[in-house]
């Protein structure tokens, strides 16, 4: 068989898959370990809506514990069945958190019996992970993460932000945590219950901050390192807008936020086409709902977003696309924090 109908018969396979194949030749096993494979396997995953996706389900609020489901999420239609990952067993733990998931990738904190607390990096396709060195400053509960890729250096980085606008970062490749600069704006407090976990688009992290009483979208580089503003879309300075965030769609930088109109709540979306202020485009809005909260996590083809629910009667969670009759994803009496 030629060498690039191998790749692209290789690159259609799930990993487990893969993980098999590389016993069935060393060709297979020089072009499954090959980097740019990788990063192509990766990318292909990423637009392929038939891909498995990764659903976080957190048991009840404020509790830690939680379990990753795999579906396949190419068509709007209940999820009943997902696959079940079971967390690391290497790990002896008292209880751990998920902070984030990219490329596949999830970010998790351990502390075991003795309180110390372990970063660890897991791959739940494979089942391989990497324990990390703790950071410098060690995590409260008013801190995010991130992780984000740099084409740049071929590594991965992780960022950690606390309430004192502290922040660090650890190179995967380097193994060792480094304080950052703090951000340029003195008296700025990042808005760290606004997202579950910092958003990583267009090379650079992103996370809300509230100075002198207006929301601003900061970013930070992964390959420069600089820190830059990004204004809100301007709607949200006009009206009485609750709770932004910020969360990424279809590769875009999408900001969500809700006003309570004289009869019903509103939410409504927006997209950064082009990465600039001036590209924020409206994406669609929500109106008389029962919801307390909606956070866009995914984009169809079609343009319609799978949002991540809350209801003001109800304590829990739930997965629901945007457009009506709202189904739910999957049914379930507990929290489900993202994909």
């Amino acid at each position: 068989m030629d060498v690039d109908v191998d790749i692209e018969v290789l690159n259609r396979l799930p990993v487990r898959s893969l993980l098999r194949f590389k016993c069935v030749s060393k060709l297979w096993m020089t072009l499954i370990s090959d980097p740019n494979f990788k990063m192509k396997h990766l990318n292909h995953a990423k637009n392929d809506e038939n891909s498995q996706k990764i659903l976080v389900n957190q048991q009840y609020p404020y509790i830690e514990e939680f379990s990753l489901y795999c579906s396949s999420l190419s068509s709007v239609q209940q999820v009943e069945h997902p696959h079940k990952f079971d967390c690391p067993s290497n790990i002896k733990s008292w209880h751990h958190t998920l902070y984030c998931c990219y490329h596949g990738l999830a970010l998790i904190g351990f502390y075991n019996y003795k309180l110390d607390f372990l970063p660890l990096l897991w791959n739940p396709s494979t089942r391989e992970s990497i324990v990390l060195p703790p950071p410098k400053i060690l995590p409260n509960d008013y801190c995010t993460w991130g992780l984000g890729y740099d084409s740049a250096s071929d590594d991965y980085m992780i960022l950690k932000i606390d309430e004192k606008s502290r922040s660090e970062s650890l190179a995967l490749k380097s193994g060792s945590w480094r304080l950052m600069d703090k951000h340029p704006i003195c008296d700025v407090h990042p808005m760290l219950t606004s997202t579950d976990s910092l958003v990583f688009v267009h090379g650079a992290f992103h996370w809300l901050i509230n100075s002198l009483r207006k929301y601003y979208v900061v970013s930070f580089g992964i390959s420069d390192e600089v820190y830059r503003e990004i204004p809100l879309p301007e709607q949200i300075y006009l009206k009485k807008f609750r709770e932004p965030g910020v969360s990424v769609l279809g590769g875009m930088l999408c900001a969500y936020s809700h006003y309570v109109s004289r009869i019903e709540d509103v939410f409504m979306f927006w997209v950064m086409k082009d990465y600039v202020s001036e590209s924020w485009t409206e994406l669609y809005t929500i109106q008389g709902t029962d919801l307390k909260s909606a956070i866009p996590k995914y984009m169809f083809s079609d343009g319609e977003v799978l949002l991540c629910c809350r209801h003001l009667r109800r304590c829990y969670y739930e997965f629901r696309p945007s457009k009506g009759p709202f189904g739910v994803w999957p049914q379930s009496n507990v929290i489900l924090k993202g994909v």
